[in-house]
C-alpha cells in the first residue's frame, strides 16, 4: 500500500516538474489542481488613444466590451487606455511628442481627418528624412463615425431668433449678437411689439449669449471659423487666402467672436456646461449633432427643450482612427490596434454608436433610416434632428485653415 501511494506521490511531482517547466518556457499553463502561476508573466500589449472627448461615452463604452471579449497578441492581452484630448491639441502635440502625462500614443482619433493631415504635416516638418508618422496604408486611417456641426439653441430663443427656420443663419445670428438691445432687439426686429409676450420674454433674457469652442484646441471651433467665412462670403467651395483676409470679413468676423463670452477647450465638456448652467450661461452653442442628440433629455429635465438647428452648408466630422508609424509603436501594439479598430467598426458596436451615442454610422451595414422609435432620428425628430443634411462645404486647404487660425489668434485670442 505505501508503494502504492509513494508512486503515486512522485508521479504528481513528476507532473507539477513538467508543467513548471512548461511555464517557464510557454507562459502560465494548467488547470486546477495545477494552476501554477511560476514563470514569465505575459505582459499586456498597451494600446494608448489619443482621442477627443465628444465620443468618450462612446469610446468607455466600447473599450470595456472590448476588454470583455479577453482580446491577445499571440498569448499576451491587450489593454486599452484611453486619453480624452482636444482634437487641434493632440495632433499638434502627438506630432510635436509633448506626451506630458499622457503616455505615448498608439493612435490618434480626432474628430476630423483634417487633423491628422495637420500631424503628418507638422511630424514632417520637424523630422525631415524621417518616415511618415502616420503610415501611408490607407487602411491604418479609417473614419470611425460621422457627426455634422449643429446649432443647439433654447427652444424660446430659437422661435424668437428663427421664427421660420435658419434660412439666413449667418446674418440673423451676426444681427443678434451686435444689437445693442440684445434680444429686446432681437423681438423688435421680428415685428413683436413692446407689451407682447415675447417682447416681455425677451426683456429678460439680456444679450445674445453665443459659444463654440476655441479652434486653436477644437475641432468644432475650427469648424465654425470655416463656416463662417463661407457664409459670409455665399460660397460653399473654393475658400481662398483672399477671402480670410478681407477686410471686411474680418470686422464681420470680429463682431460675432467679440459676442462669445467663453471658448470652451473641449466639444464634449462645452456641450454639458451648456445643460449644467443652461440660458443663464449660454442661449445657443455650435457643437456636433451626436452631442446634441445625447444631451436633449439632460437639458430638458433641467431647463427645458433644446432645438437642433443645422447650417444652410455645415461641415462632417469622421472620426478618423490614425495607427501611428512613430518609433515608440512596436509591431505587437499595431496588431492590438488593428484589433479595436475592427472591434469599432463592427455592426453590434456601430449600431450602439448610433442609437445610444447618435453618431451615424460609417459602415452601410447599420441603416440610418429604419420605423423602429428607438432610432434617433425618428426619437427626436421634433427637436429638428433630420436624416437629410444640408450641402457640405469644401474643407479648405491646410494653408487657408491655417491663415483663418491665424487671424483668429491675432484678433480674438490676444
Amino acid at each position: 500500500m505505501q508503494s502504492v501511494t509513494r508512486a503515486i506521490g512522485i508521479g504528481y511531482l513528476l507532473i507539477c516538474l513538467l508543467a513548471l517547466l512548461a511555464t517557464a518556457f510557454v507562459g502560465p499553463v494548467g488547470y486546477a489542481p495545477f494552476p501554477l502561476p511560476i514563470g514569465p508573466a505575459q505582459d499586456p500589449v498597451v494600446v494608448t488613444i489619443w482621442y477627443g472627448t465628444e465620443k468618450r461615452q462612446w469610446f468607455e463604452d466600447a473599450a470595456q466590451r472590448f476588454a470583455a471579449t479577453n482580446p491577445r497578441v499571440g498569448n499576451r492581452p491587450i489593454q486599452v487606455v484611453l486619453r480624452g484630448i482636444g482634437s487641434r491639441e493632440l495632433s499638434v502635440r502627438a506630432a510635436r511628442r509633448e506626451f506630458g502625462g499622457d503616455g505615448q500614443p498608439t493612435v490618434i482619433s480626432p474628430a476630423s481627418s483634417m487633423w491628422v493631415e495637420v500631424a503628418r504635416t507638422d511630424w514632417a516638418a520637424l523630422n525631415p528624412g524621417a518616415p511618415s508618422f502616420i503610415t501611408e496604408n490607407p487602411g491604418q486611417v479609417t473614419p470611425l463615425a460621422l457627426t455634422p456641426l449643429v446649432a443647439v439653441i433654447w427652444q424660446e430663443r430659437a422661435q424668437l431668433l428663427w421664427p421660420q427656420g435658419p434660412e439666413n443663419f449667418w446674418q440673423n445670428l451676426h444681427a443678434a449678437l451686435t444689437d445693442s438691445e440684445g434680444w429686446i432687439g432681437v423681438a423688435r426686429a421680428r415685428g413683436f411689439a413692446p407689451g407682447s409676450p415675447e417682447y416681455q420674454k425677451a426683456s429678460t433674457w439680456g444679450f445674445v449669449k453665443f459659444g463654440h469652442t476655441s479652434p486653436l484646441t477644437s475641432n468644432s471651433g475650427a469648424q465654425a471659423l470655416i463656416l463662417m467665412a463661407y457664409g459670409y462670403h455665399g460660397k460653399s467651395r473654393g475658400l481662398t487666402n483672399a477671402d480670410v483676409l478681407s477686410p471686411e470679413f474680418q470686422r464681420w468676423m470680429r463682431d460675432v467672436e467679440m459676442a462669445v463670452l467663453e471658448f470652451g477647450d473641449s466639444t464634449g465638456s462645452f456641450m454639458t456646461s451648456m445643460v449644467q448652467f443652461g440660458p443663464s450661461k449660454y442661449d445657443l452653442v455650435l457643437v456636433y449633432e451626436n452631442l446634441a442628440l445625447e444631451n436633449i433629455v439632460a437639458a430638458q429635465n433641467r431647463w427645458g427643450d433644446i432645438r437642433i438647428y443645422y447650417p444652410p452648408a455645415t461641415m462632417f466630422s469622421d472620426h478618423p482612427y490614425a495607427i501611428l508609424n512613430a518609433p515608440w509603436v512596436t509591431p505587437e501594439q499595431r496588431q492590438a490596434a488593428e484589433q479595436f479598430r475592427n472591434f469599432l467598426l463592427s455592426p453590434p458596436i456601430q449600431e450602439i454608436a448610433f442609437r445610444q451615442y447618435g453618431f451615424r454610422p460609417a459602415i452601410p451595414d447599420v441603416p440610418v433610416i429604419t420605423n423602429d422609435p428607438s432610432n434617433p432620428f425618428n426619437k427626436y425628430r421634433a427637436y429638428g434632428v433630420q436624416v437629410d443634411t444640408p450641402p457640405l462645404v469644401e474643407t479648405p486647404s491646410g494653408e487657408v485653415v491655417t491663415t483663418l487660425l491665424d487671424l483668429w489668434r491675432r484678433q480674438i485670442n490676444r
